[in-house]
């Protein structure tokens, strides 16, 4: 396989970085293509989506600019502030390399150049059925990111770990990850201004887009336009990937607990955390909605500290949730009285 073609597949491997840098091309040259590449690749991951090359015949400068958008994905990612987003890209990368490996028209071969690249020690101990044998330390140094990749389903004997080729692919896939996870974040002295400048125009525009598919989701059952100003401004801060405080947290989801919220909705909510933990951030939600906990009231919100100046304006009730109601009936009664003068038409 080409270099160039291998480095376009594994962006983060030795081939990679010894390509661009054979090209000798400056922070301050890197063509638009791979900049927009570069954005691309980390809207997917913000989203956790896929991402792919497309091109059915790629030429050198399209193979190129694909090499160079991975760096510059970096630098993006190293500058922003959104909740997870390296470990977001990290899976994003770890996804792509495996479905490169398994994908290609020699899984076997790829796999072999691949672990070579990384300096892994192991051997092939079948070559007809592939079974690839690795020393169980070398096994243990990836982050087990993907479930499937967990020793206690692998095959341990002699202090060696054997594995399949679709195994292998994915141990390689987690190389991948803890390779590009423990080069993260970029220090931002290595940065150009350009490139940080337009991260924070991309992490805007991912944060707004999100809050309004977020929003878009709860449509029908819950309207955040309703909330008073102390839980729309948890709301909002939780959206955008701010780090609450514990108060504020277990007062914004006792809040949607209340509201109707399911639990599946309030954990994609809160997996926004920039310090998110699935197992913790489970055991709280059960817990709330296990005992049926209701929002703090006004009173509680205002030695929580989580009273704004807002509240003393426009809000004249003593619960968050009071106020939710009052203004949905309103909403309604403006709607009906719509509806009602519409049918008189």
């Amino acid at each position: 396989m080409e270099s160039i073609v291998f480095a376009q597949k594994f962006p983060f491997s030795n081939i990679a970085r010894d390509f661009l840098k054979g090209k000798g091309v400056s922070v301050d040259e890197i063509p638009e293509t791979a900049i927009k590449r570069a954005a691309l690749m980390v809207m997917r991951a913000f989203s956790s989506s896929t991402y792919s090359f497309d091109s059915l015949n790629p030429n050198n400068d399209a193979l190129t600019a694909e090499i160079m958008a991975f760096p510059v994905a970096k630098m993006f990612v190293s500058s922003m502030n959104a909740p997870n987003i390296a470990e977001k890209f990290s899976v994003l990368i770890k996804n792509m390399c495996f479905s490169n490996l398994i994908d290609s028209n020699s899984p076997k071969d790829l796999c072999v150049l691949l672990a070579d690249d990384f300096k892994i020690p192991y051997s092939i101990e079948n070559e007809k059925e592939f079974t690839v044998k690795i020393p169980l330390m070398e096994y243990l140094k990836i982050y087990f990111a993907d479930p499937e990749s967990r020793l206690v389903n692998k095959s341990v004997s002699a202090g060696n770990v054997f594995l399949n080729l679709n195994d292998f692919a994915r141990f390689l896939s987690e190389k991948a990850y803890s390779a590009v996870f423990d080069s993260l974040p970029i220090p931002s002295k290595s940065i150009p201004k350009s490139i940080s400048l337009l991260s924070k125009s991309i992490e805007s525009q991912l944060v707004n887009i999100e809050k309004k598919n977020f929003d878009f989701k709860l449509a029908g059952k819950i309207d955040p336009n309703l909330f008073p100003p102390c839980m729309s401004v948890l709301y909002s801060d939780q959206l955008g990937g701010k780090k609450l405080s514990y108060m504020g947290r277990l007062a914004l989801a006792s809040f949607l607990y209340q509201l109707g919220m399911s639990k599946t909705e309030m954990v994609t909510l809160f997996s926004k955390s920039p310090d998110y933990k699935k197992h913790i951030a489970d055991y709280h939600i059960n817990r709330i909605f296990e005992k049926q906990l209701s929002a703090p009231g006004c009173t509680k919100m205002f030695e929580y500290g989580l009273k704004i100046a807002a509240c003393e304006k426009e809000c004249k009730f003593k619960h968050p949730f009071r106020y939710y109601l009052s203004k949905l009936r309103i909403k309604n009664r403006i709607k009906n009285s719509k509806s009602a003068g519409e049918k008189n038409v």
